[in-house]
């Protein structure tokens, strides 16, 4: 039972650090890219205006089954019960949700054109001011 459990232990922690290292290696690239710039925009929208942009993006036939894939994996991920590391455990039980998110993210940054987010993402910022006018 000792060595399951070591056994275990240390496939976690080495799924862990390759979770770390690849959402630090996209988030790397993303920093370093044209897409920080729509990553910037896309954090100054509402989250409600998120949701909606994500939702148009998952609906847009312009965007590849690979993003819509990664998309529904990051989701049902999130809402599964089963985690890399448990929540009960501080910190890294939510470190490894927020690191899916932001490999997801990154993932989604790099395979959806730019053209397709940019429109959309327009749409929303337009919205975004003819309310702020409003106001």
């Amino acid at each position: 039972m000792d060595d399951f459990l070591l056994a275990t232990l240390i496939c976690i922690a080495a799924a862990f650090l390759i979770l770390l290292f690849g959402a630090v290696y996209l988030a790397w690239r993303v920093y370093r890219s044209d897409e920080r710039k729509i990553a910037r925009r896309i954090g100054d929208l509402s989250m409600g205006d998120k949701f909606a942009l994500g939702r148009a993006l998952f609906r847009d036939a312009r965007v590849p089954l690979l993003s819509k894939l990664t998309t529904v994996v990051v989701v049902v991920y999130l809402a599964s019960p089963i985690d890399l590391l448990p929540d009960f455990i501080p910190v890294l039980g939510y470190l490894d949700d927020v690191l899916i998110v932001l490999a997801g993210v990154g993932l989604l940054l790099r395979t959806v054109p730019p053209e397709v987010i940019e429109e959309h993402l327009r749409f929303f910022e337009q919205r975004r001011a003819e309310r702020s006018r409003k106001d």
